[in-house]
Parts: structure tokens; C-alpha cells; sequence
């Protein structure tokens, strides 16, 4: 064999690392570069490279995207979530407990980014009840999602890419509770965690302040006194090009007293301009100075530009979320029209907990992005039901109904088919999924919008560069490697808590299912190569993978709470290392125990 091909499969990779590092191309789009480097080259066959597009992972995944889906339609999460954590007051310890373990055991079975859009919400009342800081909870509440993925095999995409990769291999994939035991004695112990020194780390962030002084909105706002002369006379706020041309929100009316006076807050198509309104408007100094100048327009000095003005009892002002499964992800509000399709104002944009009130509208957005959004109480409502955007608001209380009860029945039905009978997951999933479009739980249009096409395109892609690591012998190469740095003396300790080290720190800097993927062949190499059994070292694998606490790039769920939570790439160091270092010494330890060498 040529030593070509390795070094095509280890310079796709090294690209691919810098891609993911450096967020300069979309992971799906990374993904097909890929395939299409592994098959235009003839590392792979065009039947390997897309195989992967055809596995059963891909079927389980996408399934569970449906139940995901019907779970939120139905709001089964939200009523069980609103019962273990709105129930009566608590100390800030076990609040903090109750998060993180609630999100656990919900996310042994759901997606773990599905659990964490359904609990932000739900979170802000917590916080509001318990007078918390949201940044005490919405750490835990991430980094709990993540380790109750570890629970089942169908916890977290990364498990079951892991399952595929070991069947492609030719290995015996993780049955469903295989590693339930472990899992849980995991969540235990980063429970015991943020009870101690956890807690103690946590940020305290946001609690007395408000959401226009957080967003900086009096220093973007102004009042605007319409002249007589103003060629805005008589139009209407919302058909009036003007604004949407230099980038500025009208936020509010003052009329006049002599045309009876009164504030109109997000005024609508039905609202016109008047001589000698007073028109609070939001947006870049520069672009408002324009807008006066050519539109006739006299700057008037604020009294008072903070929160009361901006919010009434039918107009309200939220703080929203992007989730992972929001289609504004990668489009800019302007690009969106924003604005027109929803009748909502856009007041500022917080990206990695950096706020930028100006030039909204060309931001590009980003999962874990806030906006903080002016609007009616029927506007919001729709933008809450949509799940385009997560409000953090409070809640409305949720009850159980038929489609509810349907959900529930067919996903116990396909944990129970996988765990009793020699039906295969992949089989049981779809059933399941299928049956609740049957049953009209799901319209089929939901079904297509439900699942996350460019994590399934992640994983064919993935599956692909495992193949040809496994194929040429890249994870045998790499199993010496990791062996030699142990010795060689057949030290299985060591050499599993190398091979997890190496995973876990893989995680943080490249997409988690990647580095399960890919170090998949390597841990079966390794048990060849020790002549041992393999599940301590795919084990090992399972569990790097996961721990993906130190960076908010490293899983999608650590993205969401970012925004919300106020958090700095310095609050996940300072948090998820010592987490990860205590749960990989823990792991170390304990696999041995459920899988002996």
C-alpha cells in the first residue's frame, strides 16, 4: 500500500480541524468537502464515500428529530419541566440540582440541544421565582443536557454516529441500555459537582439589571420631532421605506396634545404620521443623523429613554434566543425581513455575550445569538409558537391533551420493541416517527422542518472519513502511536485514559460527532492491538466525546446558553475544566469496572 492515500486522509482532516476551528464554513458544508475530497481523489469508492448518507444513524437521528418535535408541539417537555422545577421555593444549591438533573434524564432519551431550547424558557421563570441570576442556571443546565446523553444510545447524535462507525468497522454497535448503569453514575457525579466546588464557579451575572440597560438601548435611542415640511407627513409607519432604508426602528409615537396626546408603542400598519409627533426611533447615530436631514426631522432632547417607555400591557419588550434548529441561522434580519414578516422591532443584538446595538439588521445570526425585540403581545406570541426564536418570558402553562398522550405511548413503544425484541433501532425509530404523523400528532410539513438536515449531512460526512481512516489503517497508525506513549508494556489504564484525554480535547476544538468518529477506529485498533476486549476503549471514546464543557463551540447546547446566560469563553474554562478533568479521572476509574479489559 501507497502511503498517497493516508496523507490525502490526514490532510482532509488537518483541513477540517482549521475549518471547524476557525467557524469559517458551515460544518455541513465541511462535511461534503469531505466526501467529495475522499471520492474525486479514489481514497474511497463513490459507494463508500455516501454510504454513510444511508446508514441507520441517519434514521435514528432523523427520527428522533420527529419525536423532538412532537414533544415540543405538545408541550410534554415544558408541563414536565414546569412540575420538577416550578414547584414550590428552593435554596440556590438545589435549585442548581433540580436543573441540572431534570435536564439529564430528559436528555437520556431527547435531544440534548431539543432539551435545552425547551428549558431556556422555562429557566427565566425559574430565575424569577427563586430571584437567581440566569447565569447560576443555564451552565448546568447545558452541561447536564450533555451528560444525559451519555445515558442511552440514543441520548446524543454523537452516540449513535459512534454506533455506526463501529458497525461499518465490522464491530458489535452499543445496545440501547448498554451503558445506562454508567451513564447515570455519571449525571450522579456532576450533580455532586455543581452541589460543591460547581456552584462556587458559577457566574453571578444580570440580576438588578434591566434589559434596556443590559442592550445599551438609551444610547441608541432618540426622539425625533416631525416638522411641517416633513415628507413623512401622513404616512404610515410601516409602509414608510424610509426607516427600512437607513437601518432605524420607529419604537413608539408622541402625539401632540393638541391631537390628543398619548404614547404609541410599536406602532402598526394603521398608525400615521402626524405633525409634530414625536417619534422614538432606534438605530445607528450616523443613519438617524441622515434620516433627519432628509427627511425633515428635529432632534428633541430625551427625558426619558429607558424601559417604561419602550413597553406598555399589550406591547411588550423579551429577550429571545436563536435555537440550533432556527432557520434565521446564517441570514441577516434584513435578509429575513424580519420586521415586515413579523411585525416585531429588533431593538439590539448580544453575540457571545457581546451587545451590538448598531447595525442590526446586517448581523448575521448565529445559534446563542439574543435580540431584544420590541412588539405586540399577539406578535410575540406567534414568534414563540413558531420556535424561531426562543422568548424568555413567561411561560404558558402547558396540559396534557390527546397528542400529547400519543407522543408519549409511541416513544415508550420504540424503547420497549429495541429493548424486548430483535428489532433493530433504526426500524423501531421510524415506526415510531411514522406513527405520529398516522396519528396526526405531526403534519408531514412539520416532520420536514423538524429534523436538522445539516447534522445529518455532519454525520454521513463523518462516517465517511472514519471509513477511509479505518481503511487505510490511519487507526491502526494512531493506536501504536497511543500505545507506544504507554509504554508498551500493555498497560490498559494508561493507554485508555490516553485515548480519552485525546478525544475529550479533540471535542473541544473540532464538532463533538467528528471526534467520536474518528477515534472510533482507533480504540478498535487499540483492543486489537492489546488483544482486550473493546468496550473499556470505545467506552472511552463515548465519553470524550461528550465531555464538551470547556468551550461554547464545542457543543451546540453550550451556543444557546451563551447568550442568555452572559456568558465569556472564560466562564466555560473556568467551570468545564475542572468538571472535565474531575468526570475523565472518574471515567478512567470506573470503566473498568462495567467492561474489564
Amino acid at each position: 500500500m501507497t502511503l498517497e492515500p493516508q496523507i490525502i486522509v490526514l490532510a482532509t482532516l488537518l483541513v477540517s480541524v482549521v475549518l471547524f476551528v476557525t467557524d469559517a464554513m458551515r460544518y455541513d458544508l465541511i462535511a461534503i468537502g469531505v466526501v467529495l475530497v475522499l471520492a474525486i481523489t479514489g481514497v474511497l469508492t463513490p459507494d463508500q464515500a455516501f454510504s454513510g448518507f444511508s446508514s441507520e444513524a441517519i434514521v435514528v437521528i432523523a427520527s428522533m428529530y420527529v419525536f423532538g418535535r412532537a414533544t415540543a408541539r405538545w408541550g410534554i417537555a415544558e408541563y414536565i419541566a414546569e412540575k420538577l422545577l416550578l414547584s414550590g421555593r428552593q435554596s440556590e444549591s438545589g435549585t442548581i440540582m433540580r436543573v441540572f438533573t431534570v435536564a439529564g434524564l430528559m436528555s437520556s432519551i431527547l435531544s440534548n440541544t431539543g432539551v435545552v431550547a425547551t428549558l431556556i424558557p422555562v429557566l427565566g421563570s425559574v430565575a424569577k421565582q427563586c430571584k437567581l441570576p440566569i447565569s447560576r442556571l443555564l451552565m448546568p443546565l447545558a452541561f447536564g443536557s450533555l451528560l444525559g446523553g451519555m445515558v442511552t444510545v440514543i441520548g446524543t447524535s454523537t452516540n449513535v454516529a459512534v454506533n455506526g462507525a463501529i458497525r461499518d468497522a465490522g464491530g458489535l454497535p452499543f445496545t440501547l441500555f448498554e451503558f445506562t448503569l454508567f451513564g447515570l453514575l455519571m449525571l450522579g457525579l456532576g450533580a455532586l459537582f455543581f452541589i460543591g466546588p460547581g456552584r462556587a464557579l458559577l457566574p453571578r451575572k444580570r440580576l438588578d439589571q434591566s434589559l434596556s440597560e443590559h442592550y445599551q438601548v438609551p444610547k441608541f435611542m432618540t426622539e425625533v420631532l416631525v416638522e411641517p415640511s416633513s415628507a413623512l407627513i401622513n404616512r404610515v409607519v410601516a409602509d414608510a421605506k424610509f426607516f427600512d432604508a437607513y437601518g432605524v426602528s420607529v419604537l413608539g409615537i408622541v402625539r401632540a396634545e393638541e391631537e390628543g396626546g398619548g404614547t404609541v408603542l410599536a406602532p402598526g400598519p394603521y398608525n400615521r404620521i402626524r405633525t409634530d409627533d414625536v417619534l422614538m426611533v432606534q438605530g445607528d447615530p450616523d443613519a438617524i443623523l441622515r434620516l433627519r436631514q432628509d427627511l425633515g426631522l428635529r432632534e428633541r432632547a430625551t427625558a426619558n429613554v429607558g424601559n417604561n417607555p419602550l413597553h406598555s400591557s399589550d406591547v411588550l419588550l423579551v429577550e429571545t434566543v436563536v435555537p440550533a434548529t432556527s432557520n434565521l441561522i446564517g441570514s441577516t434580519l434584513k435578509d429575513a425581513d424580519f420586521h415586515n414578516q413579523t411585525g416585531l422591532n429588533v431593538l439590539a443584538i448580544s453575540k457571545h455575550g457581546d451587545v451590538q446595538p448598531r447595525m442590526i439588521g446586517d448581523a448575521q445570526l448565529q445559534v446563542g445569538d439574543t435580540l431584544l425585540i420590541q412588539g405586540h403581545r399577539r406578535d410575540i406570541d406567534r414568534l414563540r409558537a413558531s420556535r424561531e426564536l426562543l422568548v424568555l418570558d413567561e411561560l404558558e402553562h402547558q396540559k396534557f391533551g390527546r397528542g400529547a398522550l400519543i407522543t408519549v405511548a409511541l416513544l415508550l413503544g420504540v424503547l420497549l420493541l429495541t429493548a424486548l425484541t430483535d428489532m433493530g433501532l433504526s426500524i423501531a425509530a421510524l415506526t415510531g416517527a411514522v406513527g405520529l404523523v398516522v396519528t396526526r400528532c405531526l403534519r408531514p410539513e412539520e416532520v420536514r422542518r423538524s429534523i436538522d438536515w445539516s447534522v445529518l449531512i455532519l454525520i454521513g460526512g463523518m462516517l465517511a472519513l472514519g471509513k477511509a481512516f479505518e481503511l487505510h489503517h490511519l487507526g491502526t497508525a494512531v493506536a501504536d502511536w497511543i500505545t507506544g506513549m504507554g509504554s508498551g508494556a500493555g498497560n490498559e489504564y494508561l493507554v485508555l485514559s490516553l485515548l480519552l484525554i485525546i478525544t475529550t480535547l479533540l471535542t473541544q476544538v473540532m464538532n463533538h460527532v467528528t471526534a467520536g468518529v474518528i477515534m472510533t477506529p482507533v480504540a478498535m485498533s487499540l483492543a486489537h492491538g492489546l488483544e482486550a476486549n473493546d468496550r473499556p476503549f470505545l467506552m472511552a471514546v463515548l465519553v470524550g466525546a461528550n465531555l464538551a464543557f470547556m468551550s461554547p463551540v464545542a457543543h451546540q447546547a453550550n451556543a444557546m446558553v451563551m447568550g442568555p446566560g452572559d456568558y465569556r469563553y472564560r466562564d466555560f474554562l473556568r467551570v468545564g475544566t475542572p468538571l472535565t478533568i474531575y468526570l475523565g479521572v472518574a471515567a478512567v476509574f470506573f470503566i473498568p469496572m462495567f467492561w474489564p479489559f
